[in-house]
């Protein structure tokens, strides 16, 4: 593939021009600020998309059959995140599981927390967030704008690098905001 054609392709944010590089998550089963270590789901090569989509619907569907109540927390993921992972989920022909995350409607925050919605009319990114609860930057060395550029220089352990900073501050985001979330939400 030419270069051009590679590097617009790795910038694209359109489902059908791009491809998922890397896939984090990160779990808190009991405590918000007690988390588990995040978990990345990476494709090293565009080839291996379709593998790491369907490791990651294999592994939720395991999380649900134990009937493991889930509250996904996101910033933004009901807008760009979901809609592009289910997008990119059903061009590779797989089946994504039923399980919340696919939950888009905006004002109801379980069992989809999206952060960003907590806050509608106001246009802010994660790292504005952060700054407001006074939790790092996760954007200090670029935000998402800059993947194909980190893809470029660093790898997909670049990527993955960002993706987890984003996740870790995501969840501490969400730990400091449990009194304004719904019962559903809370910690058992």
């Amino acid at each position: 593939m030419p270069e051009d054609m590679l590097a617009h392709w790795a910038a694209s944010l359109h489902p059908l021009l791009s491809r998922i590089v890397c896939i984090s998550v990160q779990r808190a089963e009991n405590d918000p600020l007690q988390p588990n270590p995040p978990h990345s789901y990476l494709a090293t090569e565009p080839a291996e998309e379709r593998r790491i989509l369907q490791q990651f619907w294999q592994d939720l569907q395991r999380v649900v059959e134990r009937g493991e109540k889930i509250c996904w927390v996101t910033f933004n993921g009901k807008r760009f995140d979901v809609p592009f992972l289910l997008a990119r989920t059903l061009h590779h022909g797989l089946k994504p599981i039923t399980c919340g995350l696919l939950d888009d409607y905006p004002y109801r925050q379980y069992p989809h927390c999206d952060l960003f919605n907590l806050f509608s009319g106001i246009n802010w990114g994660l790292e504005d967030l952060c700054a407001l609860l006074h939790i790092p930057n996760p954007k200090a060395h670029g935000d998402g704008s800059l993947i194909a550029q980190i893809l470029e220089t660093e790898g997909v352990d670049g990527v993955r690098r960002y993706c987890e900073a984003d996740v870790k501050a995501t969840l501490a985001c969400f730990a400091k905001l449990l009194p304004l979330l719904p019962p559903e939400c809370q910690p058992h």
